[in-house]
């Protein structure tokens, strides 16, 4: 069985593959393998390292695969397994599993035991192609999918390409808003349940795009996110956030605004700095801004993370946990962390009135926000029935549509001078 690394070989080889089983009326399968554990060895141990693993596991895969099997190494860390004899379809996923629990197992390099979690894409003749380029690719399609589901095989599918398709899509229209700076804010006005006054706002990104319209933070947030993109955005919503508080003026006198950060900006060495500057640039007053960080994000890597937040606190700027109540945070953590604030997860607030599980833990985070020395704001506000229980609760703030939707700057500023906001 013939090891050979060369993609256009293997081309060449599933052509003639292709051939025969057209002329025999059966299927063939081709799987595409992803070895995660290749550039993470050339990182640490250097690139002949790295080939010496692609070459155990191509001797683990010659031992279990049959002997028309053919194997290509078509990419620094991506082997291609042609399976030309195969009695059904079913047959090639079977083998498939066989790859992932094979080249799952820890393979040794020199004294050190390399573990590996590979992802296997799989494309089938004739169902999902006919050419050589078609099926690879198919193939290819199927292992980016895998990768980004975070399973170990999986079959080329129409829907799953598209909808690959659109992401990839979509991630290039991101970078093209970031470069034309195409994002805007709008701004949700927050209220103190005890005074009724605007004590704050948080600071919302927007993204209306010339072909697709108004795209739905729900869907260009995880966009970012995939592309890398998110700590350009973070930037950007940063210093337009603090740019159009400062336009405010006298408005947002004793307001305070608040700006999310992600996973990705939390791990940013230089991102205290930033914001310092971005304080500075716009004459902001540190005291009144409040970071954001999602309570999954801080419970990932705490000890990095606890290290960044004890950063961004001596800046002078207030921390809230947000979407409290999601992350499963460990309570002993919790009390040694710098925070100002606990935002509850909208997802409790908005099943409180039908559910007395979500009722009892809203008013339990209440409690523990107050016990803790904690602020605690309650996003996703509704209905009067929904922010009388939460004033009776002893909620401190509340943001949410039946409070103020999130506003445009000068719609906010008309907001703020309304006679009743006095």
């Amino acid at each position: 069985m013939p090891l050979i690394p060369d993609h256009l070989i293997c081309l060449d080889a599933l052509d003639e593959a292709l051939r025969q089983a057209a002329s025999q009326s059966r299927p063939l399968g081709v799987c595409l393998l992803w070895l995660d554990c290749v550039y993470r060895i050339d990182a640490i141990f250097g690139y002949r390292a790295g080939d010496t693993v692609c070459a155990k596991s191509l001797a683990h895969l010659k031992s279990i695969l049959k002997e028309d099997d053919q194997i290509f190494r078509v990419g620094r860390s991506e082997i291609a397994c042609l399976l030309p004899s195969l009695a059904n379809e079913t047959q090639a996923v079977l083998a498939a599993h066989k790859i992932i629990r094979t080249l799952g197992n820890r393979l040794v390099l020199d004294q050190y035991a390399v573990h590996s979690e590979p992802y296997v894409g799989v494309a089938l003749f004739p169902t999902h192609g006919h050419g050589a380029d078609t099926l690879l690719q198919r193939a290819s399609s199927a292992l980016r999918e895998a990768r980004i589901r975070k399973e170990p095989v999986f079959i080329y599918s129409n829907e799953a390409d598209a909808a690959t398709q659109f992401q990839l899509q979509l991630q290039t229209d991101l970078r093209y808003a970031l470069d034309e700076n195409t994002f805007t804010l709008n701004h949700q006005p927050q209220t103190d349940l005890r005074s009724g006054r605007v004590v704050g706002m948080e600071a919302l990104s927007r993204w209306h795009s010339p072909i697709r319209g108004a795209v739905s933070p729900a869907v260009f947030i995880p966009a970012a996110e995939a592309a890398g993109l998110m700590h350009r955005l973070t930037i950007r919503v940063l210093n337009v956030a603090l740019r159009e508080f400062q336009e405010l003026g006298p408005a947002a006198q004793d307001l305070t605004i608040s700006i999310n950060l992600s996973a990705h900006d939390l791990v940013q060495a230089e991102m205290p700095a930033l914001l310092t500057q971005a304080l500075a640039t716009w004459s902001v007053p540190a005291e009144q801004v409040v970071i954001e960080i999602t309570e999954t994000t801080i419970m990932d890597d705490q000890h990095a993370r606890a290290t960044t937040l004890e950063r961004l606190k001596e800046i002078g700027v207030q921390l809230a946990i947000d979407d409290f109540g999601t992350g499963y945070s460990s309570l002993a953590r919790l009390k040694h962390l710098p925070v100002d604030e606990l935002k509850i997860d909208i997802s409790f607030i908005q099943r409180m009135l039908h559910d007395s599980r979500d009722e009892n833990i809203v008013r339990a985070i209440i409690d523990l926000a107050h016990n803790l020395q904690l602020r605690v704001v309650a996003e996703g506000v509704e209905d009067e029935a929904t922010l009388q229980r939460l004033i009776a609760m002893g909620c401190d703030i509340a943001q949410g549509h039946f409070l103020s939707p999130p506003l445009p700057l000068e719609q906010l500023r008309s907001w703020l001078m309304q006679p009743e906001r006095d």
